[in-house]
């Protein structure tokens, strides 16, 4: 089983970066993360990944695979979802947000693009709620 995590630099993307690392040290299985917000550094998509990860990012000793988006047309969810099926990812973690209904009218999610066109089972995590 391979379990890949949907990550964007927010609260909702750490939180289903935290439940990804959480199902991969229970399930003994590889993580791999897709940042949604950084471009690749190197030819098979790697990145470095962030400090703020570093801690506890051990998964029974292997280290997280982090990866950036390389398409140039910044479409990260339909990247994502080409790169879970070349990893042959089991599973995609994706952070969710609360939005208005005008913003769910106005703007684009890619976790919604995520959920309806992902080949593989979708988990979905709720950051914790704060009101702004």
């Amino acid at each position: 089983m391979t379990i890949l995590v949907a990550f964007a630099h927010t609260p909702e993307g750490r939180a289903a970066l935290e439940h990804g690392r959480r199902l991969a040290n229970s399930e003994n299985t590889p993580l791999i993360v897709f940042d949604m917000d950084t471009a690749a550094v190197e030819d098979d998509g790697g990145i470095t990944e962030p400090d703020f990860a570093r801690a506890g990012n051990a998964v029974d000793g292997n280290a997280i695979r982090w990866l950036g988006h390389r398409r140039e047309d910044s479409d990260p969810a339909a990247e994502l979802i080409d790169v879970s099926e070349e990893l042959s990812a089991d599973l995609i973690v994706v952070g969710l947000r609360r939005r208005s209904r005008v913003g769910k009218l106005l703007l684009g999610s890619n976790a919604q693009r995520i959920l309806i066109d992902a080949e593989v089972p979708v988990l979905a995590v709720k950051a914790a709620h704060h009101d702004d």
